[in-house]
């Protein structure tokens, strides 16, 4: 993926800013972890200076996304969307690795939905989101160890992005790869190791497995 002096522009811009309001933060707070800490508000200092990055990184993408959405389609390497992409995908993950510290896998849920993914209740994420603005995830389901759920793709130098909607009571097997414009219906299962292919769309309660992922009588 070839990377152009505009996008390091982009990106220090905006990480300048997240880390400004991350130092504010740790600021404000800064007299009452010296009373309160002692020898211990260096360590303080860190972990707060961590999980404000984290906020303003998802507050910053949030805002962005409500400016300009992530359009969708293929867009080619010079284009303006792959541009923008590649600035909410470094936000983003920088924002996740430095909250990751504080998210253990049961909490994986709320930490992408921090960052856009639309989550239900009682859903357990063994995987890996991206582009989880893109993403949404029905109640009671699962997305089993190292899967991986992703709303884009590279392939001879274009972007394909397209949202993914994952319904009610899904299972998605471990190491299974779920790929952009896929619609998996309620009570469906993607067994493991599968690969659903871009655009697939898996009915209510039907069982798919392979690569290229299939109906599995």
């Amino acid at each position: 993926m070839k990377s152009h002096w505009s996008d390091y522009v982009l990106s220090s811009v905006f990480i300048g800013l997240i880390l400004a309001l991350t130092g504010g933060s740790v600021l404000l707070v800064r007299g009452w972890t010296a009373a309160h800490l002692g020898a211990y508000q260096v360590l303080a200092d860190l972990a707060l200076a961590l999980v404000a990055y984290g906020l303003a990184s998802a507050l910053v993408l949030r805002l962005l996304l409500r400016l300009r959405p992530m359009p969708l389609g293929e867009h080619g390497a010079d284009s303006a969307a792959f541009t923008y992409w590649k600035l909410l995908t470094v936000i983003y993950r920088l924002g996740q690795g430095a909250m990751g510290w504080c998210f253990p896998f049961f909490l994986r849920p709320l930490r992408d939905a921090l960052f856009g993914a639309r989550v239900g209740a009682d859903v357990a994420f063994g995987g890996t989101i991206d582009d989880p603005y893109l993403v949404s995830v029905g109640a009671g389901s699962v997305l089993g160890n190292a899967s991986l759920v992703s709303a884009n793709y590279i392939a001879d130098g274009k972007l394909v992005c397209r949202p993914v909607v994952i319904g009610q009571g899904v299972t998605v097997g471990a190491n299974a790869v779920i790929l952009p414009g896929v619609t998996i219906g309620d009570g469906a299962i993607i067994s493991i190791g599968s690969v659903v292919m871009p655009g697939s769309q898996v009915p209510a309660g039907e069982r798919w497995r392979g690569n290229p992922a299939r109906k599995w009588l």
